[in-house]
């Protein structure tokens, strides 16, 4: 009786439709990125003249900063998130427990961003800062592999291989950087946030990046085809 209640249990919760765990996505998604804005505040006091407007400007602006750095991340995410459910087409239990560890992350993002903008070049305030996106990254690589070894990924063709291939390279390159970076917290908060910042830029522009380069090759295919000519008429 209790083999069948174990294997009852099992069956319940083995296959389940993905779409549940999407919506919830972008709930909490839309929930953290609207609070990130949120600690943007104005400075209480008597703002009467252009010079008093400007100061409190400046007093807001690692507020600012902060926010524009975490909203963009949290895009990235969110994308990076959404793009494993294009090849998920079902889900299970296991998998919804890795995505709810990643939704609570996901939604420590505001509070690590509010401390860090207190804080701006603290070690511990930079450093948690970087742990949170760390596991963030963590987690999402987390869901994707058991995604994909559970055998709900369903890709046609050889695809399957590429396309794991190509997030799992693009997840170590993160997880290697960022966890290099919540090292560097304890030696200099300056040159990690700075790194930090970098690495946002990168992640988030890669795909234009690409098709600059590839746009580039192409320009340069006639110029390199031109000079091959030319050294096989000197020949």
């Amino acid at each position: 009786m209790n083999i069948l209640k174990v294997f009852g249990e099992r069956v319940a919760f083995h296959k389940q439709r993905p779409h549940r765990i999407e919506a919830l996505s972008d709930g909490v998604f839309a929930i953290a990125m609207t609070l990130l804005v949120l600690d943007i505040r104005i400075p209480f006091g008597e703002m009467t003249t252009e010079t008093h407007l400007w100061s409190a400007l400046m007093h807001t602006l690692p507020k600012i900063l902060t926010y524009v750095l975490s909203f963009s991340l949290a895009g990235q995410f969110w994308a990076v998130f959404m793009n494993q459910f294009n090849y998920i087409r079902t889900s299970d239990r296991n998998g919804n427990i890795i995505a709810v560890f990643y939704f609570l992350f996901v939604s420590l993002l505001p509070f690590s961003t509010s401390f860090l903008s207190e804080h701006l070049w603290s070690k511990v305030a930079v450093g948690f800062y970087v742990f949170n996106i760390f596991f963030i990254v963590l987690l999402a690589t987390l869901h994707w592999m058991y995604s994909y070894y559970a055998g709900l990924v369903q890709v046609e063709g050889n695809n399957r291989i590429v396309i794991h291939a190509a997030i799992m390279r693009l997840a170590r390159t993160a997880l290697i950087s960022y966890g290099l970076v919540f090292c560097l917290c304890f030696f200099s908060s300056h040159l990690a946030l700075c790194i930090t910042i970098f690495l946002q830029i990168v992640f988030t522009f890669i795909g234009f990046i690409d098709i600059l380069r590839a746009a580039w090759k192409k320009l340069l295919r006639p110029l390199d085809l031109a000079i091959a000519t030319e050294v096989k008429v000197i020949e």
